[in-house]
């Protein structure tokens, strides 16, 4: 099976911050039939050859055994692999694909391709080259725009409003009783809990990941204004993390009326470098072209130039938690200044919290890495106390250390951490995000047609049956 390129850091046994893949595939694949030992008791052996391929050796005749295909919509019906595809072989998230559409998208007048940058990514790459975040992602939109694209812009507005219906939905769930909320923003997470951990599903927020609304923003409301058809764009992500890949696969993120997808391809830093390599550049080989605000506040899906990358205050990831934190003070008349976020048993995992009305307290919690969520997940089904709300990530320190981030040679998990701390100063020192208008301005648009609004901004969760085949890997 082809691993395409994708990365191992996300390899970590037992009950440390990564899951290894399941002993158990749930996926029927077809084989070819293996005649019966014989009588006289020979055996069938398989090996491995040298590059890798498999070999099956009967009465010393060795015959080659032919590679499983296996698609993105079977990965997500496994139970094994949880924060990267790595085993799998992704036809349509590759950078052949995108360089394939992009030089498609040249010769035609009926087409628009549109590339949103996640800024944790940009950092990654820009962190590489040793230049600004805002160079980083004006020189990737040289090269985007070099390929075949015709406007690249920023996830902001869609993190504005993943933001601010994460709040209304932690709000009516409080008032409601029905806490905690843990976030459901990290599709590593998701897979995770929809295989393993499905007494979590009703938990979990319903607000899709900024990636999912862009997605939808770009086609229905960009496209709308623009009288393009959804089916007639071409939407690209760079995200920091593999799993972006598998979530933009997603049947729940299909537009069937258009059989469009909302993002047609998930590229990662990693991959930047293979299109860097394969074109013969580098980053500084690129102009730098403007990125392209889609939705100002003024005019609604009318493109203008010199959009500036920003951050949310709070982590790395977002700054869920803190975002919700500080409206919920704001709703009960106080005013927070600086958050103090208390370190719990290891160093992803933090605490904080305000006096409700009540004079109770309404505990946040930031909670990175799998050995973190499977204790959130015990206390989950045990019914012990837990913080009212949790902003999850799969990733240990949250995305600024994706598993598709670039990261040097031979990185150990010490410099991994050490380099995901230094792109979260960065990430801080960037202009942050102040005015929402342009988000509220859409909130208020489709807040009027209850199927788009729930479109643009919700999805559901499904829990994967498990079937035992009887597969031992």
């Amino acid at each position: 099976m082809s691993t395409g390129g994708f990365s191992s850091i996300l390899k970590i046994a037992d009950l440390d911050d990564f899951i290894t893949p399941s002993q158990e595939c749930i996926k029927p694949v077809e084989r070819p039939k293996i005649t019966q030992p014989s009588v006289s008791g020979s055996k069938i052996r398989i090996e491995i050859e040298d590059d890798g391929t498999y070999s099956q050796i009967k009465e010393g005749i060795r015959e080659p055994l032919q590679k499983v295909q296996v698609t993105l919509a079977d990965c997500l019906a496994c139970s094994g692999c949880i924060t990267s595809a790595e085993s799998v072989l992704i036809s349509q998230q590759s950078p052949d694909e995108l360089f394939r559409i992009l030089e498609l998208n040249k010769t035609t007048n009926d087409t628009k391709a549109i590339v949103s940058l996640g800024v944790q990514a940009v950092l990654s790459v820009a962190n590489k080259y040793n230049i600004s975040c805002q160079e980083g992602g004006e020189r990737l939109a040289g090269m985007f725009a070099e390929l075949g694209a015709d406007y690249t812009t920023v996830v902001t507005v869609a993190e504005d409003l993943s933001l601010i219906e994460s709040y209304n939905e932690f709000r009516e769930a409080f008032k409601n009783g029905n806490v905690p909320i843990l976030a459901g923003v990290c599709p590593g997470w998701i897979c995770y809990s929809e295989k393993l951990h499905q007494h979590a599903l009703p938990k979990i927020s319903k607000v899709k990941s900024p990636q999912q609304i862009m997605g939808s923003l770009v086609k229905l409301i960009y496209g709308k204004k623009n009288d393009i058809s959804p089916d007639q764009i071409y939407h690209i992500s760079l995200m920091s993390c593999f799993d972006r890949k598998l979530e933009a696969s997603r049947t729940d993120f299909f537009i069937e009326e258009y059989k469009a997808k909302e993002v047609d391809v998930v590229i990662t830093p990693i991959e930047i470098e293979q299109i860097f390599s394969t074109m013969n550049k580098s980053l500084e080989d690129f102009e730098r072209v403007p990125l392209m605000d889609l939705f100002s506040k003024g005019d609604i899906g009318t493109p203008i130039p010199n959009y500036q990358i920003m951050s949310h205050i709070g982590s790395g990831s977002g700054g869920y938690a803190e975002f919700i934190m500080r409206r919920i003070a704001k709703s009960l008349g106080q005013e927070l200044g600086d958050i103090e976020w208390k370190v719990g048993r290891n160093p992803d995992i933090t605490e904080a919290a305000l006096t409700g009305s009540d004079g109770k307290p309404i505990k946040f919690s930031i909670a990175t890495g799998f050995r973190n969520i499977q204790t959130l997940v015990r206390k989950l089904k045990a019914k012990t106390t837990m913080p009212h709300y949790v902003e999850i990530m799969a990733c240990p320190t949250g995305c600024l250390n994706g598993g598709a981030q670039v990261r040097p040679a031979n990185v150990e998990a010490t410099q991994s951490r050490e380099l995901s701390a230094k792109l979260e100063q960065e990430y801080r020192n960037l202009p942050p995000v102040q005015d929402t208008l342009a988000a509220e301005t859409i909130y208020e648009t489709i807040q009027n047609d209850p199927k788009l609004f729930s479109h643009v901004l919700y999805t559901e969760f499904h829990p994967v049956e498990k079937t035992n085949l009887g597969m031992k890997w």
